[in-house]
């Protein structure tokens, strides 16, 4: 009998988890819409490599992070607040909130260039939505 009740517990675990999961893949998918690398939207726009890695033929390490904020359009942690502020109409700003004015919070916190944007929020906040 109790052998039983352990399998039916770790079932109904199994099973909560499982529909968590649904709810934050759901949530960071509906989140992030066109979600390709942002590797690709810079080289759509005319970037190079050499624009965040330095003048590496072939980059070989990470670029740092700070080298977001030498872009013209992302020039300050400020300009980047501002900008989403107003930019995407978002209820909560990612880049102003709690952990940011606590923290130092890398840009590589959500954007890794060469893959698709997480969002840092969804790690305590798995059912915030921005828009």
């Amino acid at each position: 009998m109790e052998e039983g009740f352990i399998v039916i517990k770790k079932m109904m675990i199994f099973t909560v988890v499982a529909a968590l999961l649904v709810v934050v893949v759901t949530g960071v998918s509906q989140e992030a819409g066109d979600n390709k690398p942002r590797m690709d939207k810079h080289k759509d726009r005319g970037a190079t490599c050499a624009v965040c890695h330095g003048d590496e033929v072939e980059p070989k390490d990470a670029a740092p992070p700070k080298s977001c904020l030498t872009c013209k359009n992302h020039d300050s942690w400020k300009t980047v607040t501002e900008r989403t502020n107003s930019d995407k109409g978002y209820k909560f700003n990612p880049h102003h909130n709690h952990i940011t004015e606590a923290n130092e919070v890398e840009c590589t916190h959500c954007h890794q260039e060469h893959k698709a944007d997480t969002v840092f929020c969804y790690n305590c906040h798995t059912a915030m939505k921005f828009k």
